[in-house]
């Protein structure tokens, strides 16, 4: 039997390391969970801040026909209050609980995909998706395999060209952009003329927007975007951004203003939202992620200012991401309007750069490539991007990503940068397992930023992953080595009015660790924090209560 390893890098809430003694947690209680618990994995926490309650539930699989279901009761004091266990028959759990998404230790979905074949016509393929779960982490692995190209004829197949697209796994369909084929005189025309489209699985076209740009475009980024409002939604909304398509085989055609963009919001049904003209302060931007609050739409990445109003994209444009950029971009959107486009230079952030005074060595973001991450929008309008610096390195016959400094750009709400706050990371060195990576350093670190009451102060929350935690499971005639990291974790209180680190804690004592599934919650309007943790066995469970306000 073949043995593989995998290493599985969660969605996790937090970040990076800076060593500190003293320990501020208001309240800290450990219990010793039952042995049934121990093996099975803490798989729902609720919290009630009208009775001051939180549950903590625990899943095992107790048999092929029932799942065990342990739960822990505490008031918002960290005191004890009840425990409780019971066995559910399998096809009754998820009626009984919502949030368990056991649909079967295995189920197919039948999708379609999409791409271009070699004269750039637009393809559609079957696939056929897997989903196998795992009980480690209570969670579907994801298997995708494509299959036969299907006949996709019609005004939408044969006469359109490949643009971008978006796969919905959850239902198997697609949404599609295409461009319009041009007769001999008109071989750009695919760049001009668009079309929206969303397609099922029988190739039913369910809704088609066409769109005329007027000049040609490039498509410049194209992802499904994470919404505040609806953070885990299965079909999001999709962005798509063009910016004007120049140089040879445009000449005249090409739009006159070498710097607009044109920024799509695409609803899960196939609808456009909102498309709305911007003049960019960069060119070859590199834009790394966008972000929906409501009606407005935020992009950010790096690129260069220097002739953006004359320095048109080409058609076959090739970006260099390692390459070093001198500006950083920050655009948010209304409804078909523009609030602000804001371009700071590289050179500000190293005038803005702010580090812990026990840092002998500055960190200093310079415009190379690194992980840029999450935006956070707080109440006061501040707007804060995280980051993360990486390098490639080896370990024996393996090579990854070991990931380093932490990066906080801190914007006003009108795009301005404030301070670039810079810390070291201190994930430390791990072990090899089955020819592959568990070590803590090659994974990404995330972070979560906490507003105040006072809005001078920004609290910044972290884990940095310590060591890793790996199962093997059965998964049909395959053994899988899922790895996770197990954390630490750390608050870092700052001034973002001066820029300061103010106090930085670590937390855990180096005995309890939390994992990155459920880290902590938050309670009392989110005003209040309480990890969620256990020690290296798992037997005893660790809660530790913080309100930032006492650091």
């Amino acid at each position: 039997m073949k043995r593989y390893l995998r290493i599985v890098i969660g969605s996790l809430l937090l970040i990076g390391a800076y060593a500190t003694q003293a320990q501020t947690l208001d309240k800290e209680k450990t219990i010793d969970v039952s042995k049934k618990a121990a093996r099975g994995t803490l798989g729902h926490v609720e919290t009630n801040d009208a009775s001051r309650e939180i549950s903590l539930v625990y899943v095992t699989k107790s048999t092929n026909k029932k799942i065990k279901f342990e739960t822990y009761l505490f008031d918002y004091d960290l005191n004890l209050l009840n425990s409780m266990e019971e066995e559910v028959e399998v096809d009754k759990a998820r009626s009984k609980f919502s949030w368990f998404k056991f649909k079967g230790e295995e189920y197919v979905v039948e999708g379609i995909s999409a791409e271009p074949n070699m004269m750039g016509t637009f393809v559609i393929k079957k696939k056929r998706i897997t989903y196998n779960w795992s009980w480690f982490t209570l969670s579907y692995r994801k298997n995708t395999k494509l299959l036969d190209k299907l006949k996709f004829e019609g005004e939408n197949g044969k006469n359109m060209f490949y643009l971008s697209h978006y796969e919905n796994d959850a239902t198997g369909e697609i949404i599609a952009m295409a461009g319009e084929k041009g007769k001999a005189g008109d071989m750009i025309k695919h760049y001009t003329v668009y079309h929206f489209f969303k397609v099922d699985y029988s190739l039913n076209v369910l809704s088609d927007v066409k769109v005329d740009m007027g000049s040609p475009n490039m498509v410049i980024y194209s992802a499904p975007t994470i919404d505040n409002q609806n953070p885990t939604a299965e079909s999001p909304d999709w962005v798509v951004v063009t910016a004007p398509a120049g140089g040879n085989g445009v000449g005249k055609a090409a739009n006159p203003i070498a710097n607009e963009l044109t920024i799509f919001r695409i609803s899960p049904e196939g609808k456009i939202k909102s498309q709305t003209k911007v003049k960019s302060k960069v060119h070859s931007w590199h834009i790394s992620g966008s972000y929906i609050d409501g009606d407005k739409v935020y992009i950010y990445g790096s690129g260069f200012a220097k002739d953006v109003e004359k320095k048109y994209w080409g058609l076959y444009d090739v970006k260099n991401f390692e390459q070093k950029f001198t500006d950083f971009q920050l655009i948010r959107l209304g409804s078909n309007s523009v609030d602000f486009v804001s371009a700071n230079a590289v050179t500000v952030f190293t005038e803005k750069n702010r580090k812990p005074d026990d840092q002998k060595n500055p960190s200093i973001y310079n415009g190379k490539k690194v992980d840029i991450r999450d935006l956070t929008v707080l109440p006061s309008g501040d707007i804060f991007i995280t980051a993360q610096n990486y390098k490639t390195d080896g370990q024996g016959n393996v090579q990854g990503t070991i990931f380093t400094e932490m990066y906080l750009f801190h914007f006003t709400a009108q795009g301005e940068l404030k301070n670039c706050f810079a810390i070291d990371d201190d994930s430390r060195k791990g072990a090899l397992i089955g020819g592959s990576v568990a070590d803590a350093r090659f994974y990404p670190t995330n972070s979560v930023i906490i507003g105040s009451k006072d809005p001078s102060v920004a609290y910044w929350v972290q884990l940095i992953p310590h060591h890793t935690a790996c199962v093997t499971e059965q998964s049909g005639t395959m053994e899988i080595t899922t790895c996770t990291p197990v954390y630490y974790p750390r608050m870092i209180k700052l001034d973002i009015a001066t820029g300061k680190f103010t106090k930085i804690e670590n937390y855990g004592n180096g005995e309890y660790f939390l994992r990155g599934d459920k880290p902590y919650i938050t309670i009392e309007n989110r005003s209040k924090i309480i990890f969620l943790g256990e020690n290296k066995s798992g037997k005893s469970l660790w809660l530790g209560k913080l309100d930032p306000a006492n650091l």
